[in-house]
Order: C-alpha cells, then structure tokens, then sequence
C-alpha cells in the first residue's frame, strides 16, 4: 500500500480536478506567502526549517510534474490527436515547449538544491533569549502579555471589587512564560 500525503485522495483524477490541483497550488503558495511574512504565521526558526524542506520537497516533485506535462504532449502528438488554432504545424511549437519544460526543469532542480542547502545550513539554529528591551525581536507571547496585562480570572475579580483593585497578593501584570 502505498503512502499518500495527508489530505490526498487515491480517486483517479479528471482534466478538471487536475486543473483544481494546479489552481489549489497556486493558492497554498499565495497563502504561505502571507503567513511567512512574520508573526503570528512566523515566529520560530524550526519553522523555517520546516518550510524550506517542505519547498525543496515540492521544488523536486515539479520535476516530475513537468516531465509528465511534456510527455503527454508528445504522446499525443504522435497518436495525432492535436491540432493549431491556426491550422499551422504543431511540432514546431511543441519542441518550443519541450525546450521551455527543460529549462523549467533544471530550474525546479537547481531550485531544489538550492532551499535543500539553505534547509541544511540552518540545521543546528535555533531560538534564542528574547530582549525585553526591543519589541521586534520579543516574543507574540510577550507582546500579548502587554496587550492583556492581566488574566480573565482577574479581570472578572477586579470588576467585582467595589474598590476596583485587584485581589490581594494578585498581580496585575502576568508573568510571561519563557519556553527555552
């Protein structure tokens, strides 16, 4: 039995849920885009580890992907199953595409290489100490804690009090939780 990818079906796919994969692939990325551009989507190192593994991975099934779209054409075209909208000969513009395709898979593989050797040059980087003193290197913990500087319990305790302080031995400002 084969592995399949979490969210993958074994169904046999039409030219329409082909295409649904191509556009689904286009919004992931768009999608990614926003989340990798800094928090709440990016906060951690081992999240771009984790990424950039997960683009080499993909950067490598596009070559497959690109090969099969290349041979398809090519099959077709000798079964002569294809025709130009403008009545001209197609094996002219399908060695254009075929040319385009191979450069398209060079490029997906010196892509590959390329977020692999980035993937493996942060290997052993890490999250370090947070500096209280500069709010773009704190933690969205931290900041949230500054936002909410006291907890629901309190909040509802401080309501309740005819004096509006808060209960004694309370603090009103959480600690933050540092997790090394």
């Amino acid at each position: 039995m084969r592995n399949e990818p979490q969210g993958s079906t074994s169904r046999a796919h039409d030219d329409s849920s082909t295409e649904q994969l191509a556009r689904d692939l286009y919004e992931r990325v768009r999608q990614l885009n926003h989340a990798t551009n800094g928090p709440p989507g990016l906060t951690q190192p081992g999240t771009v580890y984790t990424v950039l593994g997960n683009l080499g991975a993909a950067a490598y099934g596009l070559d497959q992907t690109i090969e099969q779209l290349n041979d398809f054409l090519l099959h077709e075209e000798e079964q002569g199953r294809l025709g130009h909208d403008r009545d001209e000969a197609t094996a002219p513009v399908l060695q254009e595409c075929g040319r385009a395709l191979s450069a398209a898979r060079k490029h997906s593989g010196g892509l590959h290489a390329a977020l692999s050797e980035a993937q493996s040059a942060i290997n052993a980087i890490h999250g370090g100490p947070v500096s209280p003193h500069n709010s773009r290197t704190r933690s969205p913990v931290e900041l949230a804690a500054e936002d909410f500087p006291v907890s629901v319990q309190q909040a509802s305790s401080l309501l309740r009090g005819s004096d509006r302080q808060p209960p004694q031995g309370a603090s009103t400002i959480r600690p933050v939780r540092k997790d090394g």
